[in-house]
């Protein structure tokens, strides 16, 4: 699917399955999301005074040219119009780090196998080599979907479909950095929304953290740490969450949180800050600033 066939193919999505609300914010929404399609970030820079800033948004977000092995569904989801989506403004940034009562899980065993500099290389070159395809799973860069849902990011506020009926289920609206959100950055299951609110800058209070949220019941479950996510992506494995944080002058860990309770159960620490990763034959293959690491998992029986 070409980005024209692509534009056209989610707006009419987001028409059909009912994501305006009236016939102006339906015309509204179908025009922010051709926008947003046909959105370039490859050579997308924030704009700042920080020279120093400059390299550490580099090395953070660097990855922005990774597209290229991008896939997608393999059938093109069936809209039926059914659905009226459930309008939320998540308010996740004021209390500071909150943890709810759930199962104690053990963390997985994390071993480097292998670390060789990348000479500053995009993500993609590496992956290729090693046959993987990239967390970036969508038509774009504000794109992308698991098995059970798509997400398609318009402006500030995240869509959220049913895979096969296309229906727009929810529409969340939550505070974090734009430079973030194109990569796999959300997760829904159950009911829980997991995703993440990234600032782009040096470690401030409320800021880069990960946090758990009952949309049937518009309820916070938990918000992780501050200074535990500013990675691309995370990666879900049984109750464990997978995810990378560092900045310039910071120290850089590859972060495991109870996907239960939100609290940081095991980090292991990097040369970079981790920026994509990627789960294959029970090893994770971290991409960085200027790194690669495969990291072999021993992952505890329950999972």
């Amino acid at each position: 699917m070409n980005k024209r066939k692509g534009a056209l193919f989610l707006a009419l999505c987001l028409l059909l399955a009912g994501c305006g609300q009236g016939a102006g914010a339906e015309t509204n929404v179908e025009t922010e999301i051709a926008e947003s399609i046909g959105m370039k970030n490859e050579s997308a820079m924030p704009d700042t005074e920080d020279t120093d800033a400059k390299d550490t948004v580099s090395e953070t977000g660097e990855t922005q040219n990774t597209k290229t092995t991008a896939q997608e569904p393999e059938t093109e989801a069936v809209v039926d119009n059914t659905t009226e989506p459930k309008y939320l403004t998540l308010d996740i940034s004021t209390m500071g780090e909150t943890l709810a009562d759930g199962d104690v899980v053990a963390p997985i065993g994390l071993t480097i196998l292998s670390e060789e500099e990348n000479g500053v290389s995009w993500a993609n070159d590496w992956y290729d080599s090693e046959n993987l395809s990239l967390p970036m799973i969508g038509t774009d860069w504000n794109s992308f979907y698991d098995d059970h849902y798509q997400y398609q990011w318009v402006d500030n506020e995240l869509y959220i479909y049913e895979t096969g009926t296309g229906n727009c289920i929810y529409v969340l609206d939550y505070p974090t950095d734009q430079w973030y959100i194109n990569g796999n950055n959300a997760y829904l299951e159950d009911g829980v929304f997991y995703g993440a609110s990234v600032r782009n800058g040096y470690a401030q209070f409320n800021t880069c953290f990960m946090f758990a949220y009952d949309l049937e019941n518009d309820k916070l479950l938990w918000r992780s740490a501050d200074q535990t996510y500013n990675s691309m992506n995370f990666v879900v494995k049984g109750d464990v969450i997978l995810c990378g944080y560092g900045f310039t002058a910071e120290p850089d860990y590859l972060y495991q949180i109870n996907r239960n309770t939100g609290e940081v159960i095991d980090r292991l620490s990097l040369k970079k800050a981790p920026d994509l990763i990627v789960e294959q034959d029970g090893k994770l293959y971290v991409h960085t600033y200027s790194y690669n690491y495969v990291i072999g998992m021993d992952v505890p029986n329950e999972f």
